[in-house]
């Protein structure tokens, strides 16, 4: 409340109640100096016009909304998500610097970098923001049109295909790794420095294939510029009901699906994180904006704190088995 407020109010009181009305200024000037007070920024670590970002601009007017501040985007790129998320671990625990993370970053870098340069225990959990399965796209001059014609062209050229992800460590470079080792393939992978940058590549001709988050890919697969071969989930996509599943294409046993969420540095006050899951998941509910995700085969989940907590946990402990299982390397 501004001085001037406080004039105003004091002024149209009447003598008697003065007193008690001066004594409840203090406690509502503190209320409205609780968190937040001033601009926040969220840390996306892909480039600008990648699946994250997609995600992550989705939410951001909503989310100012709820919490009564500015939320600036960060894009902060590179080495499978690992500079961002590392800016992020390194930031004041002050819950003004917020970090998007992914399946990738939080359960499969630990694995497959020796350093990537923070751990998951710098990081408190802030919550689930939604699970999303893969794509695998061809480009147009690639003569196939299912993953299963793929499968029999590359088994007899074995060599010739080239697939490109958001980088080294991805979740979709992961997802085309299992790929590889559970149909006996022999692709070459082609690291990019996100998203957006892959589906360029293919779109391009650099390499025939991509394994690519949907929000990204949807609109290339639309115009027919790049072919959806299948999808990697249990089930097909709503948004592309006549693309088959992986396993439904030969690969049995196949299924991966990703995720990703917010945090925040290790030792930020509770009353910050609470805000702040208070706002994605407001964000997340709002029917717009959840239609908007599902359209691009993303599921909005808006989970606890606690509950995201425990999936970290779970995949943590899934991939670090699994890694070794497939021998999965960073090239």
């Amino acid at each position: 409340m501004s001085p001037i407020d406080r004039r105003v109010l004091l002024k149209a009181m009447s003598g008697a109640a003065l007193p008690a009305l001066a004594g409840l200024l203090p406690l509502v000037a503190g209320a409205q100096g609780r968190y937040p007070t001033k601009l926040i920024t969220l840390i996306v670590p892909q480039p600008a016009g990648g699946d994250a970002d997609a995600v992550c601009r989705t939410l951001q007017t909503k989310m100012q909304e709820l919490l009564g501040q500015p939320v600036i985007i960060d894009n902060r790129g590179g080495a499978a998500g690992n500079i961002g998320t590392a800016l992020g671990a390194k930031a004041a625990p002050d819950g003004y610097t917020v970090t998007f993370v992914n399946q990738g970053t939080m359960a499969l870098n630990p694995y497959l970098y020796p350093n990537p340069g923070f751990t998951v225990g710098q990081f408190e959990p802030v919550t689930q923001l939604a699970s999303i399965d893969l794509v695998i796209c061809a480009n147009s001059t690639v003569p196939v049109n299912t993953l299963k014609e793929l499968l029999e062209l590359a088994r007899k050229e074995p060599g010739r295909f080239t697939y490109g992800t958001a980088g080294n460590g991805s979740a979709n470079h992961l997802a085309g790794e299992m790929l590889k080792a559970m149909a006996k393939l022999d692709l070459t992978h082609v690291p990019y420095r996100g998203g957006s940058p892959a589906i360029i590549g293919a779109l391009g001709g650099e390499t025939n294939l991509v394994v690519a988050f949907p929000l990204a890919a949807l609109p290339h697969i639309k115009a027919g510029k790049l072919k959806a071969l299948a999808v990697t989930g249990s089930k097909r996509s709503k948004a592309l009901p006549n693309v088959p599943t992986v396993a439904e294409s030969g690969v049995k046993g196949y299924e991966f699906a990703s995720w990703f969420g917010l945090v925040v540095p290790k030792g930020t006050p509770q009353e910050a994180i609470s805000r702040l899951n208070f706002a994605a998941n407001g964000a997340l509910k709002t029917p717009e904006i959840s239609e908007r995700l599902q359209s691009g085969m993303t599921e909005p989940v808006g989970s606890s704190q606690q509950d995201f907590a425990r999936l970290i946990a779970q995949e943590n402990a899934r991939w670090s088995k699994l890694i070794k299982q497939f021998n999965m390397k960073i090239d």
